[in-house]
């Protein structure tokens, strides 16, 4: 990563923090003034005799000083609860106090070091008749930014004698992601007959075969690297045609309507098309 994508990068992340952290301060001022309002309104909380006389009043002002107090379970004991009320407010306080810190802790963590897993594929491995060719197919859905310099790898092995035996290996550089992405292998091509037999075979059970897609690309923003990877076996095996539409397009020529409910939808194949490929040979 050059220099002036590491700066872009650290002006991103920079953003994104300072608004959460602004987010949260008002989050945190809210809670505040709330039970500065409650210990107010129900005369709960009363100074301590050693610091003011009893009849001096506690005004919002040394509420709101008396709810930050508490927020962060100091306790001076300047002010303390006068009545069963009181000390239900503070418990009340204390616990939330405790969640928030909680929950603050662990986004600004995620903010800082961690995109958001908005990356996914189909659930299964589909066994596509399209353009008169047979090929393996896997759908790509993103719903972050976009993500460049795609560099794609599919594995296939089996297991024998407890060892890994590799079946196929496939490479190949992608076209940018930015919602949807195809990948396919065509199993008609001469170099892959080797692995559409084993497919063939997996699919009538006489092996079981594991495969592997992953990919790295760098997010178009950040610059920022991301990794993607998705496991599957024999039985994941699927046949079909078309996938469903997930969005449509504008008379400006940008996504709208998405339906990510139709990512995993697909056209079934016809019958005799499954059968000419369970038949073939290679």
């Amino acid at each position: 990563m050059n220099m002036s994508t590491f700066i872009m990068n650290l002006r991103i992340k920079t953003r994104q923090i300072l608004t959460f952290i602004l987010l949260a301060f008002c989050v945190y001022s809210l809670i505040i003034f709330i039970f500065a309002a409650l210990y107010f309104r129900t005369q709960s909380i009363g100074l301590t005799p050693y610091s003011k006389p009893y009849t001096e009043t506690v005004d919002f002002e040394k509420a709101v000083y008396f709810s930050i107090v508490s927020f962060h379970t100091i306790g001076f004991g300047d002010i303390h609860p006068v009545s069963t009320l009181g000390r239900r407010i503070v418990m009340l306080q204390s616990v939330i106090s405790m969640f928030f810190t909680s929950i603050f802790s662990g986004f600004l963590v995620f903010f800082i070091i961690k995109r958001p897993n908005d990356i996914f594929t189909t659930k299964k491995l589909y066994i596509r008749f399209r353009n008169d060719q047979y090929q393996l197919s896997i759908r790509i859905g993103n719903k972050g930014r976009t993500i460049i310099d795609l560099k794609s790898r599919f594995e296939a092995w089996t297991i024998e004698n407890n060892t890994r035996v590799r079946a196929f290996r496939h490479e190949q550089e992608l076209p940018d992601l930015e919602r949807i992405l195809y990948y396919d292998i065509p199993l008609d091509h001469a170099h892959h007959a080797k692995f559409k037999q084993e497919m063939l075979d997996a699919l009538q059970k006489k092996i079981r075969l594991h495969m592997k897609f992953s990919f790295i690309g760098n997010d178009i923003k950040t610059g920022e690297q991301v990794a993607f990877a998705k496991y599957y076996d024999s039985e994941d095996l699927k046949f079909g045609t078309i996938f469903l539409n997930v969005y449509s397009w504008n008379e400006n020529g940008d996504r709208k309507n998405f339906h990510w409910k139709n990512f995993e939808r697909i056209e079934p194949m016809d019958a005799d098309l499954i059968r000419i490929f369970r038949n073939t040979e290679s």
